[in-house]
């Protein structure tokens, strides 16, 4: 098995990978068997990589789901619209970006508006 396109780039932002998990619900290690699995994709450039999967729903719709994105926030967003049309090109019916609520403002002048909000509380 060969890694996959931009491992390397993946690998080299590791720590930062890290440092934005939340390792309760997820590990490194899950990350990276995810992506080796070909169950995540990874899209990078020379300053952010983002990491992304596709989820199918019951009713048939499918949903590219941003699981990280690390990297200077100007060359994360090349990247969402790298993954958006790549994600066009296997006919995915949207995309969801499950993140801190800055994202939603950042991302509205690019297509995303508020669709939930997720309340937390640790027990």
């Amino acid at each position: 098995m060969y890694p996959p396109e931009h491992w390397d780039a993946y690998q080299s932002r590791r720590s930062e990978i890290i440092s934005v998990m939340d390792q309760r619900c997820h590990t490194i290690d899950w990350l990276d068997v995810q992506i080796l699995n070909n169950e995540a994709r990874i899209f990078a450039n020379d300053d952010a990589v983002i990491v992304v999967t596709v989820k199918q729903y019951p009713a048939g719709a499918t949903e590219l789901h941003g699981l990280v994105a690390v990297g200077s926030l100007d060359s994360i967003l090349p990247l969402i619209e790298e993954s958006e049309d790549w994600a066009r090109g296997y006919g995915i019916t949207f995309a969801c970006i499950a993140s801190r609520p800055a994202w939603s403002r950042v991302l509205k002048d690019h297509g995303y508006s508020l669709y939930q909000t997720e309340l937390r509380k640790d027990l």
